[in-house]
């Protein structure tokens, strides 16, 4: 009997030691960035917008065009969002930017983008990877003027414009409260 109180006392003292350790050694928490600018306060796919071409919606509702284009000759998407308290935000896009030529959009908030508002699109390697937007501005491709950029946004209704300048490609959209 004292043997199997021993085995038993010990098996109890050691359950808490193997939890710690699968807790240390666990996979890394891909919600950090998450958790670091907050819950998203809207996502959407990017078929839920107003897509005019040359933009085009694949059957898996991806939206991208064909070629590139000037600011005003290239596909245009609207997304109606709302958000509940006044403040910075940024945009994330899960999109699939394979090279340089394929690798940037045109975007602003409640107004059309200008010929400034590109969004360099940081090279994607697996497919369809999440970015945050960024603002050439008068920076360059590789080096952006707002990195990443922060949208001050009062409380209410808004909308998402995003014009196509490159054949990237975008398959989603949350916007994000920006970590202060």
């Amino acid at each position: 009997m004292k043997i199997l109180s021993s085995i038993l006392l010990a098996c109890v003292l050691a359950i808490p030691s193997f939890a710690q350790e699968a807790k240390t050694n666990a996979m890394p928490d891909h919600s950090s960035t998450t958790n670091k600018m907050g819950a998203p306060v809207a996502e959407f796919p990017a078929s839920a917008g107003t897509i005019t071409a040359p933009f085009v919606l694949t059957t898996n509702g991806i939206l991208s065009q064909p070629d590139m284009t000037e600011l005003g000759d290239g596909g245009k998407a609207v997304y109606n969002f709302s958000i509940t308290n006044a403040g910075n935000y940024l945009i994330l896009g899960m999109v699939s930017a394979e090279d340089d030529t394929m690798n940037s959009f045109f975007v602003n908030v409640d107004a059309q983008p200008d010929d400034l508002m590109i969004w360099d699109i940081d090279l994607t390697t697996k497919g369809f990877e999440e970015r945050t937007v960024n603002w050439r501005g008068n920076g360059s491709p590789d080096s952006g003027e707002f990195v990443p950029k922060r949208f001050k946004l009062s409380a209410g209704a808004h909308k998402l414009i995003i014009m196509g300048r490159e054949p990237a490609q975008l398959k989603s959209i949350s916007i994000r409260p920006a970590a202060d």
